[in-house]
């Protein structure tokens, strides 16, 4: 990732592997029960790049960086920020953000907003609208061709993000996908109870 805009030295998504333990490399047959695997001649998306805003900077990011601290990317498709309902995704993605790191899986959210609204949206007291904690998760921003979101169709007819979530592992390879109809949660205790449980190391 090449830091934007900021002159203190950017942190590498590699803090990860401090998170987590060894995980299995392969889906286990627990992750194939427990979530939808979709079809395994379906093509490999491709490894996107885009602008981001992370732990207070805002930089340039490539999807595969996350797979030097994971084995599995989770993108949680989100509506736009300064909204209610993105207030009570985020909120609810932060709650389980760790949970997700121990197994493996990096979250990863993508609005269709710029990152410099990101960065003022996630950033406490910036405005009296901005969320009250500053997020541990990655904040991605699929403007301006929206590309991402249309080639896993997480986007409308019109444009509009869909929410949805998936799950890709670290040969992009796309695993799990699941749209989130109104204003229902994310599916947040089905997605981690299919992920392979991580395995206890040193007798812990």
């Amino acid at each position: 990732m090449q830091r934007l805009k900021t002159n203190t030295p950017s942190k590498k998504l590699k803090r990860f592997r401090d998170l987590r333990d060894d995980v299995e490399t392969d889906l286990s047959e627990h992750i194939s029960s427990k979530l939808k695997i979709t079809h395994p001649n379906r093509p490999a998306l491709y490894d996107f790049q885009c602008v981001i805003f992370y732990q207070g900077q805002v930089l340039q990011f490539q999807l595969s960086d996350v797979f030097s601290g994971g084995n599995y990317a989770v993108v949680f498709f989100c509506g736009y920020d300064f909204t209610e309902q993105s207030r009570s995704d985020l909120m609810q993605i932060e709650k389980h953000y760790h949970e997700f790191v121990k197994l493996g899986a990096i979250p990863i959210v993508m609005t269709h907003d710029r990152a410099e609204i990101h960065a003022v949206y996630a950033t406490p007291n910036a405005t009296p609208a901005s969320l009250d904690f500053l997020p541990s998760f990655i904040m991605a921003s699929d403007t301006p061709d929206r590309s991402v979101s249309q080639t896993i169709k997480s986007a409308t007819d019109k444009s509009e993000m869909q929410r949805s979530v998936i799950i890709m592992d670290s040969n992009i390879n796309l695993l799990f996908i699941q749209r989130v109809p109104g204003n229902a949660s994310f599916p947040m205790e089905y997605l981690l109870n299919g992920l392979p449980q991580q395995q206890q190391q040193h007798g812990l």
